[in-house]
């Protein structure tokens, strides 16, 4: 069976300040795992220096779980892009990830691997606490390292078969913590020009795919305009996909109101104008396209749309794909 795993893995000693500690008492702050910006390129997805606390979601297997959790990876750069003091990488500490928060403790060891599928990235994360056998190699391994104080380091994945872990993942089912539910919330209708962050593969497949996530979740799996379950589901490849509105070139951002649950087909068609919506959330096919039963029969449906009415497709949006997208299959 071919190697599915990154040649290096990410490994770091986690401190109080990190977890949540001020004063030695827990549960005082946020609790997320640090990275260190001098490695943070080598093996996460790269972010942006110019969009102030740039963020994508990862999809990470927590130790204690073999659900795959929706973790939010952020560079805090407003030392950098704005009058701030912050300028270093978070992988954030959740619901999904950390339930109890208190499952890491000040002086345990993460192991952070990468599983490489197709064009899609899952982090999994390996938690050693001091009374674990593992962990004074690993501390060694560490120290040896010579990085950051022995507290963070990239190491050969040869350098870590000792691990038994490595050969117990298992991917269980996608989890989407209310944390991230809420925080979608906050990313804008409209985004800042394409970076070249963005432009970057793996940067834009992941965000690609943590939108597809969050929209399917709202529309409950079922497409917008036939109401049909997902019909092929292998892996990571889904044949419901997650439509822009306001099409991400043109400047749309990542807020669920931006985006729809649609069959792969109408997917398509809504991409090249053969039918839009209007402000009722209705379909409207255009004339041209009249003659093609199977969008004909869609023409005057009322949509479905999700139960939470801050992700109900925004108006404005709506209004762009109109006046722009719609009848551009016959321009193109």
């Amino acid at each position: 069976m071919e190697n599915p795993f990154a040649n290096i893995a990410y490994v770091h000693k986690l401190n109080a300040q990190e977890l949540g500690y001020r004063g030695g008492e827990p549960g005082k702050a946020g609790r997320y795992i640090y990275i260190s910006k001098k490695l943070s390129g080598l093996f996460f997805p790269p972010l942006s220096e110019t969009i102030v606390n740039d963020n994508v979601l990862l999809d990470v297997i927590p130790p204690n779980s073999d659900d795959v959790v929706k973790t939010k990876f952020v560079y805090h750069n407003d030392k950098v892009a704005a009058d701030g003091t912050r300028d270093e990488y978070r992988l954030y500490l959740n619901s999904g990830n950390d339930p109890g928060r208190d499952y890491y403790k000040p002086e345990d060891i993460v192991v952070i691997v990468k599983i490489i599928s197709e064009d899609n990235f899952t982090y999994k994360i390996l938690h050693y606490a001091s009374i674990d056998r593992e962990y004074p190699q690993l501390k060694s391994l560490l120290e040896g390292a010579d990085t950051r104080n022995g507290t963070h380091a990239l190491l050969e994945m040869k350098e870590l078969t000792f691990l038994e872990d490595l050969r117990k993942i298992r991917f269980g089912k996608k989890i989407i913590p209310k944390e991230i539910i809420e925080e979608s919330f906050n990313e804008a209708v409209e985004h800042a020009p394409v970076t070249e962050e963005d432009k970057n593969d793996t940067t834009r497949v992941i965000r690609s795919r943590s939108f597809r996530d969050l929209i399917l979740y709202f529309y409950e799996d079922k497409c917008a305009i036939t109401g049909k379950n997902l019909v092929i589901e292998y892996k990571d490849f889904k044949n419901l996909e997650a439509a822009h509105i306001l099409a991400r070139a043109a400047g749309g951002g990542s807020h669920p109101s931006n985006g729809m649950a649609l069959e792969r087909n109408l997917h398509w068609a809504f991409d090249k104008g053969f039918f839009t919506l209007t402000e009722n959330y209705t379909v409207e096919v255009h004339p041209d396209a009249m003659h093609v039963s199977y969008l004909k029969d869609k023409h005057g449906m009322k949509i479905s749309i999700p139960q939470d009415s801050r992700s109900h497709p925004n108006k404005d949006s709506i209004k762009w794909h109109n006046d722009n997208v719609f009848g551009m299959f016959l321009r193109s």
